[in-house]
C-alpha cells in the first residue's frame, strides 16, 4: 500500500486537483453544507498549520479540499443561494427592478434563444419598489437590451430599469437548459431592460479596448483567410471555425457530421488546435531564438494571444493554461508528466471559477487528456515490435528509406493509441451529456487530426503571406486550404454515415418498458410534434416548424435514443406542424411520409407550406378517409393501428386547420384521438360520420385551432375522454384555451394537461392502465381506460 502511495506522491498536482474537485462536489451536492460553513476556516487553518509543521501531503490534500469547498460555497451564495432566486424561483414570477452597476462584457450569442446582444452586468444595488425590497452587494446578471433598442453599451456604470426573471426551464427532454447554464456561468438572474441610463463612462476602458482590438484583428484574419473563397461558403466556414472558432450561419449544420463521427474537437477551436498552433509556432520561432527561456516566454505569449483572438473560447483558454504549465515546468528544468500538468492547470482554472468542473467542455478536456496519460502507454505496447527497429541494429546504419518507414509506422501507431485512449476517456462523458456513442471516432481521428494540422498550418502560412502582402502566394495557399477543408468535410461526412459508426442511446434503466409509449412534445407558437413507439417501430406524428428542429426536436429524439424513424405522419399544411419534415427525412433514415389526401390537391396553390416542401424534394403518400395504418406490434401478436377519421374526400375547406388529419390510434385496450388543430368544421363532420362508440377514447391530443371554436360540448359527450393534452399559448391570444372550454371539461370530469404549465408529456401504455408523466414538476398519475373503449 505504501508503495502505491509513493507512486501517487510523484504526481502531487494531480492529487491536489482531485481533492479540489472533491471539495467542490461535496459543497454542491449538500445544500445544508452552509449550516456549518463556519467550520471551514477552522479546518483550513488547522490543515495549514499541520502542513507547515509536518510537510505531509495528506494534510495538503485536506487543505485543498477545505479551501475549494469554502470557495465554491462563496460562489453559490452569490448565485444559487442568492435571496433574489428564492423570490424568482416560482413559475412565471418576474420582478420590476431598478439596478445600478457595471456593464462588463458581451456574452455568447450563439446559444438557443439568445438575443442579438447580451452582456454581463454586475449590479451592486438592486431595488424593487413594488415589493419594497432592496439588495446590496455584487450580483452578476445577464442583461438583455433588445426591448430598449440598444445593440451595444459602452463600458461604464449604468442605472437600468427593467424586469428581472429566471430563464425559462426546458419544456422537453434533451432541450438546452438555459437556467442551469446561467447558474454554472455564475449568473444570478436575467434582467430585460426597458430603460438604460449611463451614470458614468469608464475613463480608461482597457478591457474594452483590448476586445475591440481583438475584433479588428479577427476581421483582418477573416479577410485574409477567406480570399478567393467567396463562392465556397462551406469550406470557408470550416476554415474560419477551425482557425478562429467563428460560428457562421453556414457552419451550424456543418458541425453535425463532425459530432457524429466523434471529431467535433477538430471542427471547433479546442485544445487540439492550441497544441497544433503551438507546435507550428515553435517550429517557426526556433530558428530565430536559441535561448530556451526566451523562446518559451514568446510561445506562451503567442498562445495567450491566440486564445484572446478566438474570443477567449473556454476550450482555448483551458488548453493555453495547460501549455503554459508545461512550458513553465520546462523553464524550471522539471520533467513533464501529463497527469501532473493537468492537475496544475485544473487547480489554476478552478481558482478563477469553481463552476467549471460542471461544464461538459471542461470534463471532456481533462477527462480525455487524463485517459491519454493513463492508457496511451499501455495501448502502445502491442505496437512496439512493429514500430521499433531491431535493437541489435545500430540506428546510424539504417538507410533513409528505413528511417522514413519506421517514422511512418510510429506516427500511425501513435495516432491509433492516442485515439483509442481518448475515445475511452470521452465515452462515458459523451454518453452522459449527449447520449451518443461513436465507435467510428478512432478511425476518423486518424485521418481528420492530420487534416486539421494541414488546415491550421496552411492558415498560418496564409496569414504570413498576407502580412508580407504577397497576394499571389496568399491566393495560392488559400486555394490549397480549400482542398484541405473540402477533404476534412467529406471525411467527416463519410465517417458519420458509416452504419453503426455512431449511435444515440437512451438512458439506461432497469425498469420494465411498456408495450407502447408516446412523447407529446411542447412546442410554442402553435407548433406540434409527437413521438410514438410501438414494439420495435418509431413514428413521428408531425415534426414542428423548421425553427424548432435544431434546438428542440432533434435533441429530444436523440435524447430518447432514436437513430431512425419508421414513419412520419404530417397532419396538414401548417409550417408549425410540418416545417422540419425535410430535416427529419435527412437525419433519421428517410422514413416514409404520410399525409392527408386533401393536401396534394392544395399543392397546386403557391401559398401552402406543402407545396414549398414538395418543391424542396419531399414526397408523401396520401392517407385517405377510412384507411387503417399499421403502426407495429403491441404486447406480442396484437397490432397497433391508426384509423383515419378525417378529412373526407368532399372536404374543400380553405384553411389548412380545417383539413387537418384526425386519427384514432388503437393500442390494445387504449384509444387515443389525435386531433391536431381540428376545429368546428372537423368536429361536426366527425360526429356526422361516426357513431359515439367508434369515437370513445381515453386520451385526446390536440392543438388550439387558430381562429375557430373546438372541443364542442357534443364532441366531448361523444368521445368521453378522461384526459386532454393540449397546447395553450399566452401569445397570441387565439392560441389560449377559452374559459368556456375549461368549464365544459370540468363539468364532465375531464382532466386537462395544459402544456404551457406541464411541458412535454410522456404516456406509458400498459395492458391495464396509462401512466401519465408530465415533464415539469407536476405529479404523475395513472388512467384506467373505459371498458367500452376496447375496439
Amino acid at each position: 500500500m505504501e508503495g502505491r502511495w509513493q507512486k501517487f506522491r510523484a504526481r502531487p498536482l494531480a492529487l491536489i486537483a482531485l481533492a479540489a474537485v472533491a471539495g467542490i462536489c461535496l459543497t454542491d451536492m449538500l445544500p445544508a453544507f452552509g449550516a456549518w460553513f463556519w467550520l471551514l476556516p477552522v479546518a483550513g487553518a488547522a490543515s495549514a498549520a499541520l502542513v507547515n509543521r509536518t510537510g505531509n501531503l495528506r494534510w495538503v490534500l485536506l487543505l485543498a479540499l477545505v479551501t475549494f469547498a469554502a470557495w465554491h460555497h462563496t460562489s453559490l451564495q452569490a448565485t444559487r443561494d442568492h435571496p433574489l432566486r428564492a423570490i424568482l424561483d416560482a413559475p412565471g414570477v418576474t420582478m420590476d427592478v431598478q439596478a445600478e452597476g457595471e456593464v462588463q462584457r458581451p456574452l455568447r450569442s450563439d446559444l438557443p434563444g439568445a438575443q442579438p446582444w447580451e452582456a454581463l452586468f454586475i449590479a451592486d444595488h438592486i431595488t424593487s419598489a413594488p415589493l419594497g425590497k432592496a439588495f446590496a452587494g455584487p450580483t452578476p446578471l445577464r442583461l438583455l437590451t433588445g426591448s430598449s433598442g440598444n445593440t451595444s453599451l459602452k463600458p461604464g456604470r449604468y442605472r437600468i430599469t427593467g424586469r428581472m426573471s429566471l430563464p425559462s426551464l426546458p419544456d422537453n427532454p434533451g432541450e438546452f437548459n438555459r437556467r442551469a447554464y446561467d447558474l454554472r456561468l455564475g449568473l444570478t438572474a436575467q434582467l430585460r431592460a426597458t430603460e438604460i441610463t449611463l451614470v458614468r463612462e469608464e475613463r480608461f476602458p482597457i478591457s474594452a479596448q483590448l476586445v475591440a482590438a481583438a475584433e479588428r484583428c479577427r476581421a483582418w484574419v477573416t479577410d485574409v483567410l477567406a480570399i478567393d473563397l467567396q463562392d465556397r461558403p462551406k469550406e470557408r466556414a470550416i476554415i474560419l471555425a477551425m482557425a478562429l472558432g467563428s460560428m457562421e450561419p453556414e457552419a451550424r449544420e456543418l458541425q453535425v457530421p463532425f459530432r457524429e463521427s466523434g471529431t467535433l474537437h477538430v471542427f471547433a477551436v479546442s485544445g487540439l488546435h492550441v497544441v497544433i498552433v503551438g507546435g507550428i509556432l515553435l517550429a517557426l520561432l526556433r530558428p530565430f531564438c536559441r535561448n530556451r527561456v526566451v523562446l518559451l516566454v514568446l510561445l506562451i505569449s503567442a498562445l495567450f494571444g491566440y486564445a484572446f483572438l478566438t474570443g477567449l473560447k473556454p476550450s482555448a483558454v483551458r488548453a493555453t493554461v495547460m501549455m503554459a504549465v508545461l512550458f513553465a515546468g520546462i523553464m524550471l528544468n522539471r520533467n513533464g508528466d501529463l497527469l501532473n500538468i493537468l492537475g496544475g492547470a485544473a487547480v489554476l482554472l478552478l481558482v478563477f471559477d469553481t463552476n467549471q468542473i460542471f461544464a461538459p467542455g471542461f470534463q471532456l478536456s481533462f477527462g480525455v487528456l487524463a485517459s491519454i496519460g493513463l492508457f496511451a502507454n499501455w495501448f502502445s505496447k502491442p505496437f512496439r515490435p512493429w514500430v521499433e527497429p531491431d535493437p541489435f541494429l545500430p540506428k546510424p546504419l539504417l538507410s533513409g528509406k528505413q528511417k522514413l518507414l519506421w517514422w511512418a509506422r510510429g506516427q500511425v501507431a501513435g495516432l491509433i493509441t492516442v485515439s483509442a485512449a481518448a475515445w475511452i476517456g470521452s465515452l462515458p462523458l459523451i454518453f452522459h451529456h449527449f447520449h451518443l456513442v461513436t465507435p467510428i471516432s478512432i478511425a476518423a481521428n486518424m485521418l481528420l487530426v492530420p487534416l486539421s494540422f494541414a488546415v491550421l498550418g496552411t492558415a498560418i502560412l496564409t496569414l504570413l503571406a498576407g502580412t508580407l502582402h504577397l497576394v499571389w502566394l496568399q491566393a495560392l495557399l488559400s486555394n490549397a486550404n480549400l482542398a484541405f477543408a473540402w477533404c476534412t468535410l467529406q471525411s467527416a461526412q463519410l465517417f458519420a454515415s458509416v452504419p453503426g459508426g455512431n449511435l444515440y442511446l437512451p438512458d439506461a434503466s432497469l425498469e420494465s418498458q411498456p408495450p407502447a409509449q408516446m412523447h407529446v412534445l411542447r412546442l410554442q407558437g402553435g407548433a406540434a410534434a409527437q413521438h410514438l413507439r410501438t414494439g420495435g417501430k418509431d413514428w413521428l406524428l408531425d415534426c414542428g416548424g423548421e425553427g424548432d428542429y435544431a434546438f428542440v426536436l432533434r435533441p429530444c429524439l436523440q435524447h430518447l435514443g432514436l437513430n431512425r424513424l419508421d414513419g412520419l405522419v404530417l397532419s396538414h399544411g401548417d409550417f408549425g406542424h410540418v416545417g422540419a419534415a425535410l430535416h427529419v427525412q435527412q437525419d433519421f433514415g428517410s422514413p416514409s411520409v404520410l399525409l392527408p389526401a386533401r393536401e396534394p390537391w392544395r399543392w397546386d396553390s403557391g401559398l401552402t407550406s406543402m407545396r414549398q416542401l414538395r418543391k424542396a424534394g419531399l414526397q408523401g403518400k396520401p392517407l385517405t378517409y377510412g384507411v387503417t395504418l399499421d403502426l407495429g406490434s403491441y404486447a406480442g401478436s396484437e397490432r397497433a393501428r391508426a384509423l383515419v377519421l378525417y378529412p373526407t374526400n368532399d372536404i374543400w375547406a380553405r384553411r389548412a386547420d380545417d383539413r387537418t388529419l384526425v386519427l384514432r390510434i388503437d393500442l390494445g385496450p387504449h384509444r387515443i384521438l389525435w386531433c391536431n388543430d381540428a376545429g368546428f368544421l372537423a368536429e361536426k363532420k366527425i360526429l356526422e360520420l361516426h357513431r359515439p362508440e367508434d369515437l370513445c377514447c381515453t386520451v385526446i391530443i390536440r392543438n388550439q385551432h387558430a381562429t375557430d371554436f373546438s372541443l364542442l360540448p357534443e364532441f366531448l359527450d361523444a368521445v368521453r375522454p378522461q384526459l386532454i393534452i393540449t397546447s395553450s399559448d399566452t401569445f397570441p391570444a387565439e392560441q389560449k384555451l377559452s374559459p368556456q372550454t375549461l368549464a365544459d371539461c370540468a363539468a364532465r370530469g375531464i382532466r386537462i394537461l395544459d402544456q404551457e404549465l406541464t411541458g412535454a408529456t410522456t404516456l406509458h401504455f400498459w395492458p391495464d392502465r396509462i401512466d401519465v408523466l408530465p415533464f415539469h414538476d407536476h405529479p404523475s398519475f395513472s388512467i384506467i381506460p373505459h371498458q367500452n373503449a376496447k375496439p
